[in-house]
Order: C-alpha cells, then structure tokens, then sequence
C-alpha cells in the first residue's frame, strides 16, 4: 500500500503508523508513570521509585505485545491460509479479513485474487467452469457454456427459467474517484452479497466489469423479485471505505426462457431489458412485483 497522499491513499490507517504509535506509548509509560509519581508528591524514596518504573515498564511491555498481537492477526491467518493452500488443502479466503486499507488488507485482496486467478485456471484445464477472481463468482464465458437443457423443464403452460442481468452504476466514478482498491473492495462485497442471497442456487456470474448475472430456475416469480430485491437494497446500503450508504445503485434486466432458447440469447434479451431499465431510470424490477 502505498503512503503518497497524491494517489488518495490515508496515510493515518497505514499499519506503520499504528506500530509506531502502540511502540511511541508504550516505551514512554514509564516515563510518564514516574512523572505521576514525582507530580502528585509521592514516596521518591529510590524503592517506591524502582517499584513504580518496573509496574509501568511491566504494563507497557504486555500492552505493546497483546497490541502487536492484535495488529498482526490478519497477516498470520493469511499465511495460514496460504500454508493450507500449498499443503494441498482450500484456501479459506472466507476466514480472512479483505475490507481495511492498510497493507495487510491489500496484501490480503492481491492474494485472494491471485489464487482465484490460479483456481480459474486450474478449473479451465479440467474443463470446469471458470471462476471470476475478485468476486468468487462464475465468470462470463462459463456462463455461456451452461446447458440450459439440463436445467429443470419449464413447467406445463408457464416458464420456468428466468436471467437477471444488474448493472453497478456509479462505479467507474467511484473509480476514478477513490482510486482502483476502492472499487474492488465495492465488487468484492456486492460478489459476497449475490451468494449471501442467491444461495442456495449454483449459477451466478460476474459477466464484465459491473454487470452480474443470475440464473432462476423453478423458482416462483415472487421469490425471483424478493432475491433481486434484497441485492438491490443491500448494495444501496453498502458502506465501503469512503462511501457512504446510497452511493451505488444496482439496475435489473431481466428475460424468461423461451422455448429451447440457448444462453446466449436469453442472457442479449436481459441485457435489452437492463438498458430499457436505465432510459426510463427504473430499477427494471417493477415487471416482476408480486
């Protein structure tokens, strides 16, 4: 993380900084408890004195440790996430903390999207869907290879399989703005609530660089709008670095499967739906209001 103010960076959240400050404290509690000793007129006999510095030095060592401690905490569960990793186990990216703006935290995010950069890869030579690296999610060209034919059969006189396609808006000014780390702390936490709320269902996508994709299937319309709903307002309430609450807004596209439709045009009549959406500056989910 660099420290250059020009960049937008807060140099006062860097974890250098805190050291410093729990190390100034800590060494110079000594000092200051022998100050209250002399200022309040007590006992400057050389005992009372010595006991006074050894009790401050003794508490100004086990503050200073448990501090460190707590300061370091996210970096050694990283490199017990990435010792796991190597040994052949999962990386456990869910126990990490990814949120902070200090260097461990954006350590922390270079090293998440890297293995899910490695991940996607490892997937991509066996054959299995591939996975977008920031958000966890399936990425766009594992979606176009889904089987809609193995989904559920649309059911008897109705359809059973509807696309929603939402668009995160504000987010290249958000960009631009408050710099790239920003804004992929913004993606990485809507990517955490698409699975929050999509789940238990499989088929999720980050499709570019704001637009998702989520795939229904049997599902009533009045659960498909109650999904889309809460995504819509927990985004609009995200509090992300310097974003307040109601800086990101989320617009739906969303298409019913027709009849033996492939992927790719079902996922081109979302998108026309999603633009219709913006020029009448909708959310797009008002065709879906149980």
């Amino acid at each position: 993380m660099s420290l250059n103010v020009a960049k937008g960076t807060n140099w006062r959240r860097s974890i250098v900084v805190k050291i410093f400050l729990v190390c100034f404290v800590c060494i110079h509690i000594p000092l200051i408890a022998l100050l209250l000793n002399f200022g309040t007129g007590a006992s400057s006999n050389p005992l009372s004195v010595g006991l006074v510095v050894l009790v401050a030095t003794l508490i100004g060592t086990v503050a200073c440790l448990a501090t460190m401690w707590w300061l370091t905490l996210p970096l050694r569960n990283l490199a017990k996430a990435i010792s796991q990793y190597r040994a052949g186990g999962t990386f456990a990216e869910e126990q990490l903390s990814k949120y902070g703006e200090d260097e461990i935290a954006v350590v922390t995010r270079a090293v998440c999207g890297m293995v899910g950069e490695i991940s996607a890869l490892a997937e991509r030579v066996n054959g299995e869907p591939g996975l977008d690296p920031l958000t966890g999610l399936m990425n766009a060209s594992a979606v176009y290879g889904v089987p809609l034919p193995r989904l559920p059969a649309q059911a008897e006189g109705g359809i059973d399989i509807y696309v929603a396609v939402f668009e995160l808006e504000t987010i290249e000014a958000v960009s631009a703005r408050h710099g790239r780390e920003v804004a992929d702390m913004v993606l990485v936490a809507v990517g955490d609530l698409v699975r929050l709320h999509f789940a238990p269902r499989q088929i999720a996508a980050r499709m570019s660089g704001t637009t998702f994709m989520l795939l229904f299937a049997d599902d009533p319309i009045a659960v498909i709008h109650s999904c889309c709903d809460a995504i819509r307002k927990n985004v609009e309430q995200l509090e992300v670095g310097p974003l307040a609450a109601g800086s990101l807004r989320l617009t739906f596209g969303l298409a019913p499967r027709r009849t033996d439709e492939a992927m790719a045009d079902l996922l081109h009549r979302a998108d026309m739906a999603l633009f219709r959406a913006k020029d009448t500056l909708r959310t797009g989910l008002e065709t879906l209001k149980p």
